[in-house]
């Protein structure tokens, strides 16, 4: 597994490429100061986790640890987003 991690904006990113698909771990800063989490997949669709985490790190590698121990699969899936890739979008 290659990744990347940077800071953009109040966000940090963690790049994931595993079994020949790319995603980005998002970890975004709350107003309330704590972070959320999603996972976004090379179509920019994204899984985002109902729960927030008190640091950057702590929602990086939970998204991280989702992927190692789920696969790619789950977060490739792209069933109710079909219409994204109609081409009279």
């Amino acid at each position: 597994m290659e990744d990347v991690t940077e800071i953009v904006g109040g966000k940090l990113t963690k790049e994931i490429l595993k079994d020949g698909a790319k995603l980005i771990v998002i970890a975004c800063k709350s107003g309330a100061g704590d972070w959320q989490l999603s996972v976004q997949n090379e179509h920019g669709i994204t899984s985002n986790w109902l729960e927030f985490f008190p640091s950057s790190q702590l929602a990086i590698q939970a998204g991280v640890q989702a992927i190692e121990e789920e696969g790619v699969e789950p977060f490739m899936d792209i069933d109710g987003f079909e219409y994204l890739f109609d081409e009279n979008v």
